[in-house]
Order: C-alpha cells, then structure tokens, then sequence
C-alpha cells in the first residue's frame, strides 16, 4: 500500500509541473519564512534563500504598518538595467505598494553620450569628458555610476529636471574622494551689467591652434538585411527611442531596404585665432561699451558627510541647478541621489552598456562610494556580455563573487538579491548554454554566500523558450534584448516572487 501511494503521488508530482519545468531536472526545495519552510517546485516563481533577505522584507512590513521607513533597493547591471525599463516597472510595482520615497540615483547618461531613464533629464551648456568602466582601465574618476563624467571648465551649469511624481526634497551630491567641486541650487536671477573693455583695432589674426565643440547631425542609414534598432542604435551609439522619434515610429519593426534618420553629435574642428601683431605698443585701442545678462544662482544650504554633499529643501522640487565651486579647478560628478520626504521604496538602477562583473571589479572608487545610497538590499544582474565573451563558468563565478563580497566590504550590513541572467541565444539561433550554466551555479551557491536569488532564467523559459517568447513579442529580433513588453514581464513576474516572499514572511508561517 504505502509503495502504492508513492507511485500515486510522483505520478500526480510530474502531471502537476511538467509544463513549467525546464528539462534540465526537477526536484523540491524550500522558501524559508520566520518560523518554518514552506515547499515549492524548483523554478516555480519565487525568491530562492528568502531568508537572506529578512530584514528588508521587514522594514516593507514596518511600511505597511505606517511607522516611517524606506527601503532602499540599488539594482546593478549591464545595458538591461542602464536603460532603466525592467527597472522603472519593478520601482513603480513596489511604490504603488509602499509608497514613493524618491527616484534615487540619477546620473548625466545623454550628456556621456549614451541612453539611460527617461524619468530624469539632465542638460548642460557644454560638453563633459567621459570614460566607461569597460574600456581599458585607466586614472580617470570612474566611480559609482560605472561612467566617468568630468571637465576642467569652470564656467558651466547642469539642469536637472523629473517627472512630476518624483519631485523631491532631498539631493545627495556625490564626486571622487567626496570633493566639495559644486553647489546645488534650485533658482536664479537674471543679473544686468554695463561692461566696458578696451579692443584693439584692425589687428590681422593668425591661427594658433584648434578646439572642438558638439554639433548636432543627422545621419541618414539604409537598413540592412537582418538589423533591428537596438543593433542599428548601438552602431552609432545611440538610443532606440532617438531613433523612434526622429523617424515617427509608433514600434520597434523597421523594413530592409528602408532609410533611418540617425540623430547624432559630432565633434567639430574650430580654428583659435588670435592678434598677429610683434610690437602690441603700436596697436591702436578703442572703449566698447556693451549690456550683459547674466544668471546668478542661489544656491541652497549644504551638509557635508563623510560620503556625499546633501542639499534640503522644504518644498518638493523637479529642477535643481548643479553649478561649479570656482575653488577648484577639475570638476568630476560621480552621480546624484534623489529623495522625497516620505516613507516607502528608493529603487536606484546603475547599469553600463556591455559591462560584465569584471568591468565594476575595476575600479575600488564604486565600492567606496556605494555606501552613499545607504543600501538596504543590492540586486546584482550579470551574466549576458560574460557569456558573449565566452566566459567560463567557473571564471564568472569567481568575479560575481568577488563583486559581492567587495560590495559587502564597504556596505557590511547590506542583504544581496542575485538574480540569474535572461534567456538569449548566440548569433539568434545557437542556444546560450552558458547563461543555462551560470543560472545553475548562482543558485547552487546561493547559501554559501548567503544571498537570495531571483531564477529568472527559468522564469522566461530558458533556452526551450526563446523562440516563443520573441514570437510572443517578449524578446527582440537579436534574441538578446527584451522589448518593453519582455521587460514589464520580468518586472512583473520579480514583483510577484518578491510579494510571495514578503507575505510568508510578514504572516511568519
């Protein structure tokens, strides 16, 4: 009898899960709550090792019970998270939830020439140098946003603007080595000077040199056989919406022979000229009298901290003014942290196009400077350009462990969420076999290195899938990126696993 019952119940096991498990294998595995374990399938759609992240399920429930907290979550990655799309469903899933406590991190991505939110604007009146952490590593102050942002001009003013549900009332200025390079304020005057100088007259001018300024121009690009937009944008290093916009596509379907506009900038060569003149004692001058408008901004009161440079304001805010402090000479921002005044989620994205673990593992100045943000949970999402390099499984596992436990040196106390890399394929149609192999070993290790994880791999399938998804207008003709669609999947599908958890913990079964 009991062998029969066996039978019975392993026959009723695989009838109830064989549609929703990969083929790889199948086994049981348990969700730890509060008190005691609660079993699900193996890639059913949970968080894997919940209990690594106890205390920030808490401070949700401490949220829910009214008492005044945030969470705040930093989600790190590669071009999947820089882009800001899974990341801004699962910030308004859980702040449709919990409140909304302030966009969080923000950072100059247009003005260092590649894409980024859509929910901040930033603008300036010249260009900055920039220098991404997958380029060769080099001095250059490329610290938490994972993109150097600098220049040694002293006359400039960076405009930020949000979306008017993330006004706020806090910002956290940070640079290297916390160096006090600007000022914040959140207005100005319009200041009228009589300016007179002395010009010389009718003195010939000779080149001594050469400078460069941006310029906008459109380049016109002729559709290939087999390009989509996300390929044809990271050509010219550009955004897919950019590129939607200059040529009123309402979807991402472009056709083969058809011509794109591409909005670009490029660097133009300028001449310097200057008076050719050897005896400057026989020019002839004249007074010029003229009107000049000018900005003076009002900066707001700053507090300084061993981390950052914060700025407060009463009253909620959508456009703040980031302005130089003349007292020095190079200017390198690092990024801005945004908060409102009320309790709930901070849910910050920093993401590089192309970046693999190694990438952040370059440079200290990301792991000093992430305390900043005052982390209670870090997600980590990796493994997509790593198996595009053909890197091995054992090699990955080594540089994602070592960009946990260098984000654990500086940040201690901070609860780690590992979510596995997406479904892809190679050259869109050979199975990645390695992000099968990554997802394996990143939850096989998840205790050891107490952290929870995220299967989302499994979630989309795995490799069996990725043909039906990109049917299902869930993943991009590249069988690489996700579309707006795959992204709010995953988002929800995050949310839905994070929610599980957070219940069973909060009723303590």
């Amino acid at each position: 009898m009991n062998k029969y019952l066996i039978f019975i119940m392993v026959l009723t096991f695989q009838f109830c899960f064989s549609q929703d498990v990969d083929s790889l294998y199948t086994k049981v595995d348990s969700i730890q709550g509060l008190n005691d374990s609660i079993i699900f399938p193996e890639y059913s759609n949970r968080i894997i090792n919940d209990k690594a992240i106890g205390k920030s399920l808490q401070i949700l429930d401490a949220i829910e019970n009214k008492q005044f907290k945030k969470l705040r979550v930093v989600h790190i990655g590669d071009s999947h998270i820089q882009a800001d799309i899974m990341t801004d469903y699962m910030r308004q899933n859980l702040q449709n939830k919990f409140g909304n406590a302030g966009l969080g991190f923000v950072f100059p991505y247009k003005m260092a020439m590649t894409n980024g939110s859509h929910l901040a604007k930033l603008t300036s009146d010249i260009s900055f140098n920039n220098y991404r952490n997958i380029k060769v590593i080099d001095t250059l102050p490329v610290g938490l946003s994972g993109i150097a942002f600098y220049t040694d001009k002293k006359d400039f003013s960076i405009e930020l603007n949000v979306k008017d549900n993330y006004k706020f009332n806090s910002i956290r200025v940070i640079t290297p080595n916390n160096q006090n390079s600007f000022f914040v304020a959140n207005s100005f005057e319009m200041k009228n000077e009589i300016i007179q100088t002395e010009v010389p007259k009718e003195i010939p001018k000779k080149i001594t040199g050469y400078t460069t300024k941006k310029i906008n121009k459109t380049i016109n690009h002729k559709i290939k056989k087999g390009e989509v937009l996300s390929i044809i944008a990271n050509k010219y290093d550009v955004s897919v919406s950019e590129i939607k916009k200059a040529n009123n596509l309402k979807s991402d379907n472009i056709n083969y022979g058809k011509t794109l506009k591409i909005p670009t900038i490029v660097t133009q060569k300028i001449p310097i000229e200057e008076p050719d003149t050897n005896d400057i004692a026989s020019v002839e001058f004249e007074i010029v009298t003229k009107e000049v408008t000018t900005k003076k901004f009002l900066p707001l009161n700053q507090i300084s901290y061993p981390m950052s440079h914060d700025y407060y304001n009463l009253t909620p805010m959508d456009k703040i003014f980031i302005i130089p402090n003349t007292d020095y000479s190079e200017f390198a921002l690092n990024g801005i942290a945004l908060e409102n005044s009320k309790a709930g989620v901070i849910y910050s994205a920093i993401g590089v196009n192309g970046a693999k673990c190694s990438d952040f593992n370059k440079y200290d100045m990301f792991y000093q400077q992430l305390p900043a943000l005052e982390p209670n949970l870090i997600v980590i999402s990796f493994g997509t350009n790593e198996s595009f390099d053909k890197l091995d499984n054992e090699t990955f596992i080594e540089r994602l462990n070592e960009l946990i436990d260098k984000i654990r040196l500086f940040n201690f106390d901070v609860e780690i969420l590992v979510t596995t890399p997406q479904p892809s394929q190679f050259g869109r149609k050979n199975k990645n076999y390695l992000v099968e192999q990554y997802t394996k070993s990143i939850i096989d290790q998840a205790e050891i290195k107490n952290y929870a994880v995220w299967d989302m791999y499994n979630d989309l399938g795995g490799a069996k899938d990725v043909n039906t998804n990109y049917r299902n207008g869930l993943i991009t003709s590249d069988k690489v990126h996700y579309t707006y669609k795959g992204y709010k999947k995953q988002a929800d599908d995050f949310f839905e696993a994070f929610m599980q958890s957070y219940q069973y913990n909060k009723s303590g079964k």
